[in-house]
């Protein structure tokens, strides 16, 4: 009797455990349906991984030689080689300036002034320039101009001088930039290029932010492109630490959104843009040893999905409850700012106690060679751009002014961008256009 009920029970037990390994390998839980309705197919191309001499880019190349003063921007390949010149070259000998006044900064004979749109932060200097490696030149925190100055006579170098406003200093030294390129290749011929006039921004007294506005009506290209749509999905494993993990569902205004409990990843204007928020508390953002601009440059880098397309460093601020850096798409050579009202062109990262707290970027990227260059439209010299300026914004409160392109997204992926005067005011960036207000 007794083995009866052993065998009767080993034959139950045998049963139950192959119901359970039928039910294993059977069940699929409901978040494995995600890649299933979003047609998910792995991508292993997103953008690509870039040197941060590559996203830190000046706005605008100034000569000066007396009391003329010509400039151009990035629209023109001028600026381009000539940076390109100054991040080969070596700088030595650089010492620390405290005693400067404004006049002194334009002393040299023929000068040519490196312009951003945003501070250079010291820890992002040692990472793009040859820097002489026993030189004590680490207690400037950030850049905002680098002047190059020919000093004439028997100099067989150029001085260079990094300015700071906020501190404010100013760092000198040496470059090996060819002395006689510097002067046949850009000082000989400074008259071919557009004429300026300088803006002083408010700012220090110290040393004064001035801007280079354009003499004359300019006329800047209108372009069209075609784009490709990024494969939102490739985002999940790259934003989530596991995607298996991340359910999805649509939010009042049909946008999709994606979250694994605590953060969440949403898809905004038709699947154009993407924003990630990761809770993070934090009562001091300041123990991060890194600068925000190479905590973010290296998060894009690598879980941001890459740069898809031309980026510049725009902006960084850093404040006790968080940080932040814009990096903003640049096509021929100028700033894309807005469209449709909405800032869709710009990868945005914040942080907060260390870790990234907001992500978002474009889900698209250009088509390699532009479908049409030919339009061209005159704009606003720079005096008409300020007396509308002045008309229209408290003057206070100006950061910058100049070109960019404002961008009109079509149903069928054609993108068009076309220029427009930006004025910087109270940290955002606005359209002015002096001539079609009068129109």
């Amino acid at each position: 009797m007794k083995e009866r009920i052993k065998s009767w029970t080993l034959t139950i037990l045998v049963a139950i455990s192959v119901f359970l390994t039928w039910q294993l390998w059977n069940y699929q839980p409901n978040y494995a349906l995600l890649d299933e309705d979003t047609g998910y197919v792995p991508s292993e191309n997103l953008g690509k991984e870039l040197s941060l001499k590559e996203v830190i880019w000046p706005q605008q190349l100034v000569f000066h030689q007396g009391v003329d003063q010509h400039g151009v921007d990035g629209s023109d390949r001028l600026l381009s080689a000539f940076y390109e010149d100054f991040l080969d070259s070596r700088f030595e000998d650089i010492t620390l300036n405290q005693d400067y006044e404004i006049r002194d900064l334009y002393d040299g004979q023929r000068e040519a002034e490196l312009v951003f749109p945003a501070p250079i932060p010291g820890e992002a200097l040692e990472r793009i320039l040859d820097i002489e490696s026993d030189t004590p030149y680490l207690s400037i925190d950030s850049v905002d101009r680098i002047i190059l100055s020919d000093q004439g006579g028997d100099s067989e170098n150029l001085q260079v001088k990094f300015v700071s406003y906020s501190e404010p200093v100013v760092l000198e030294g040496e470059t090996n930039f060819s002395l006689s390129e510097f002067r046949e290749r850009y000082i000989e011929r400074m008259d071919e290029f557009p004429e300026v006039f300088p803006y002083e921004l408010p700012g220090s007294d110290f040393i004064q932010k001035t801007v280079y506005l354009p003499a004359e009506p300019i006329t800047y290209n209108s372009v069209s492109d075609t784009s490709t749509a990024l494969n939102y999905n490739d985002f999940l494993s790259l934003l989530f630490s596991d995607s298996d993990y991340v359910r999805q569902y649509h939010q009042d205004n049909q946008e999709a959104s994606f979250t694994d409990g605590n953060r969440m990843m949403s898809l905004e204007d038709n699947g154009d843009y993407l924003t990630y928020v990761n809770p993070v508390y934090s009562e001091n953002s300041s123990d991060n040893q890194q600068h925000v601009v190479t905590t973010t440059f290296d998060f894009v880098n690598s879980r941001g999905g890459g740069w898809t397309d031309d980026y510049r460093l725009y902006d960084w601020e850093h404040r006790r409850s968080g940080e932040h850096a814009t990096y903003r798409m640049v096509v021929a050579g100028l700033p894309v700012f807005e469209s449709r009202g909405r800032d869709l062109a710009s990868i945005n990262v914040s942080r907060s106690g260390g870790q990234v707290s907001e992500f978002s970027r474009p889900l698209f990227n250009l088509d390699e060679s532009p479908i049409d260059t030919q339009g061209a439209e005159e704009l606003a010299s720079g005096s008409e751009v300020l007396a509308y300026v002045e008309r229209q914004f408290e003057t206070d409160r100006i950061e910058n002014i100049q070109v960019g392109y404002q961008m009109e997204k079509t149903d069928n992926l054609v993108i068009r961008f076309e220029p427009s005067w930006y004025v910087k005011y109270d940290g955002s960036w606005y359209s002015v256009e002096p001539n079609k207000e009068e129109e």
